[in-house]
């Protein structure tokens, strides 16, 4: 398993060195489904890859098919965003749904007993803590697969650098109290998308410790930090007027109304 210090340092310089503003251009500098590098290089190494995933938990809590669905779905949901709604081309939506099936690989690293993401309890704050270390550990699993690729292969922008922004930074606020610190004015358009489409897909998961199960409508109001929805304030200063494009957005394909027109 990759858990050596090289791996780990090199984690660290991505945390730091990646522009999430850049990575805007970097999405549409490419196409995965025509480019050579790619389809010659990666393809089995994301098959091994989504395996692990599928296969996490077998015979045990069984959760790499609760993962893998929830994998697709925001996947589906970011391309969709992207493409019909925030201006990028259908290549980089394309590019964008590939590279994010794996943006929580990490979950699947040995460290964690299988039971903490299927807790039948509120997470404690060491649990909380411990679940955090997932957008670290995917980009190291990851970096392992790829190392024996050609250095071409892993120096092509989609391996090196749009596949561990995805899994790094999924969980940013613009208020800067996501899990690296980045802020808003840090960020483009792609990862505020996929921030919201990962946090309304996992605020509808019933968990454990809930009584019922979300609406898409009342995920979206708590994430806007009504007091109604947000009760103990977790979601508060969390996005920027990028959710309020995309509420628009699903109130659009979905005909019902979300944001009450006076909040």
């Amino acid at each position: 398993m990759p858990s050596s210090t090289k791996l780990k340092e090199k984690v660290e310089q991505l945390k730091q060195s990646i522009d999430l503003i850049a990575l805007d251009a970097v999405i549409e500098s490419y196409d995965y489904a025509t480019d050579i590098v790619l389809t010659s290089n990666n393809h089995l190494i994301e098959e091994k890859l989504w395996n692990r995933i599928e296969n996490y938990g077998e015979g045990l809590c069984n959760y790499g098919r609760t993962l893998s669905l929830h994998l697709r779905r925001v996947s589906l949901d970011g391309r969709e965003f992207l493409m019909n709604e925030l201006g990028f081309s259908a290549k980089a939506a394309n590019n964008f749904q590939v590279a994010n099936l794996f943006h929580d690989l990490g979950k699947t690293h040995e460290s964690y007993a299988r039971d903490i993401w299927n807790l039948p309890h509120r997470p404690t704050e060491k649990e909380r803590t411990e679940k955090r270390l997932h957008t670290g550990f995917g980009t190291e699993i990851f970096l392992d697969a790829i190392k024996d690729l050609p250095k071409e292969a892993q120096e092509h922008p989609h391996l090196a650098i749009v596949v561990p922004a995805l899994q790094l930074f999924h969980h940013e606020r613009v208020d800067g109290k996501g899990y690296v610190g980045r802020q808003g004015h840090e960020m483009g358009k792609l990862i505020k998308a996929l921030c919201i489409a990962d946090c309304k897909d996992g605020d509808l998961v019933r968990r454990g410790h809930h009584v019922t199960q979300r609406t898409e409508k009342e995920a979206l109001l708590r994430m806007k930090g009504l007091d109604d929805y947000d009760t103990n304030s977790k979601y508060h200063g969390a996005f920027d007027d990028m959710l309020d494009t995309y509420i628009a957005y699903r109130e659009a394909q979905t005909g019902e109304e979300i944001l009450p027109k006076t909040a």
